[in-house]
């Protein structure tokens, strides 16, 4: 897990930007484009909601929103 805590910030962030936008969304056009729209809907989803999970468990997950 320590070398996780070495890897910049702006890299993690791209790499789930590569993960979930481009890979979802060429994904989602190439099985539209075959006429597997439903599946090509199946896969945007799949790969946004897990990129959202992702930046919850990289960035969110630690944060505490107490009031002062």
């Amino acid at each position: 897990m320590e070398t996780l805590d070495r890897v910049p910030g702006w890299a993690k962030a791209l790499s789930i930007l590569a993960g979930a936008v481009v890979l979802g969304g060429v994904s989602d056009f190439l099985l539209s484009q075959a006429g597997y729209e439903g599946l090509g809907m199946l896969v945007w989803a799949a790969g946004y909601g897990g990129g959202i999970v992702v930046v919850w468990a990289v960035w969110l997950r630690g944060l505490e929103f107490d009031p002062e």
